[in-house]
Protein backbone atom coordinates (compact mmCIF):
# COMPACT_ATOMS: atom_id res chain seq x y z
CA UNK A 1 0.00 0.00 0.00
CA UNK A 2 1.43 3.41 -0.27
CA UNK A 3 2.17 5.25 2.84
CA UNK A 4 1.89 1.90 4.49
CA UNK A 5 4.90 2.25 6.75
CA UNK A 6 4.38 5.84 7.48
CA UNK A 7 0.67 5.25 8.05
CA UNK A 8 2.21 2.44 10.70
CA UNK A 9 4.71 4.27 11.97
CA UNK A 10 2.18 7.37 12.85
CA UNK A 11 -0.07 5.27 14.26
CA UNK A 12 2.78 3.54 16.78
CA UNK A 13 3.69 6.47 17.72
CA UNK A 14 -0.33 8.18 18.39
CA UNK A 15 -1.15 5.01 20.61
CA UNK A 16 1.87 3.00 21.40
CA UNK A 17 1.56 2.50 25.30
CA UNK A 18 -1.40 4.88 25.45
CA UNK A 19 -5.01 3.52 27.32
CA UNK A 20 -7.16 3.43 24.29
CA UNK A 21 -11.33 4.75 24.35
CA UNK A 22 -13.26 2.43 21.70
CA UNK A 23 -16.99 3.15 21.98
CA UNK A 24 -18.62 0.42 20.04
CA UNK A 25 -21.17 1.38 17.90
CA UNK A 26 -21.94 -1.63 15.35
CA UNK A 27 -21.72 -5.31 14.79
CA UNK A 28 -20.51 -5.98 11.23
CA UNK A 29 -21.81 -8.68 9.27
CA UNK A 30 -19.01 -11.08 10.38
CA UNK A 31 -20.04 -10.61 13.50
CA UNK A 32 -17.03 -7.95 14.42
CA UNK A 33 -17.15 -5.48 16.79
CA UNK A 34 -16.88 -2.10 14.95
CA UNK A 35 -15.87 1.01 17.06
CA UNK A 36 -14.39 4.49 16.99
CA UNK A 37 -10.92 4.77 18.16
CA UNK A 38 -9.49 7.75 20.82
CA UNK A 39 -6.34 8.26 22.31
CA UNK A 40 -5.65 10.75 24.79
CA UNK A 41 -8.86 12.81 23.64
CA UNK A 42 -7.82 12.38 19.59
CA UNK A 43 -10.11 10.72 17.26
CA UNK A 44 -7.72 8.33 15.39
CA UNK A 45 -10.13 7.78 12.70
CA UNK A 46 -10.17 11.74 11.91
CA UNK A 47 -6.90 12.22 12.76
CA UNK A 48 -5.25 9.66 10.29
CA UNK A 49 -7.15 11.08 7.52
CA UNK A 50 -6.40 14.40 8.28
CA UNK A 51 -2.51 13.51 7.39
CA UNK A 52 -3.59 11.72 4.44
CA UNK A 53 -2.46 8.38 5.68
CA UNK A 54 -5.90 6.25 4.94
CA UNK A 55 -8.72 6.28 3.40
CA UNK A 56 -12.13 6.67 4.54
CA UNK A 57 -14.73 3.50 3.00
CA UNK A 58 -18.09 4.96 2.56
CA UNK A 59 -19.35 1.44 1.59
CA UNK A 60 -18.66 0.64 5.21
CA UNK A 61 -19.25 3.97 6.86
CA UNK A 62 -21.76 5.97 5.43
CA UNK A 63 -20.85 9.52 7.97
CA UNK A 64 -20.60 12.10 5.95
CA UNK A 65 -18.20 13.90 8.39
CA UNK A 66 -15.10 11.09 7.49
CA UNK A 67 -16.03 11.29 4.34
CA UNK A 68 -15.99 15.33 3.96
CA UNK A 69 -12.12 14.92 5.80
CA UNK A 70 -11.22 12.31 3.59
CA UNK A 71 -12.02 14.16 0.21
CA UNK A 72 -10.39 17.06 1.46
CA UNK A 73 -7.10 15.34 1.64
CA UNK A 74 -7.01 12.79 -1.47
Amino acid sequence: MPYGKEAKEELVRLVQGRTLKIPIYETDWYGRLVGDVYCNGVFVQEHMLKKGLTWHYSAYDQRPELAEVSSMTH
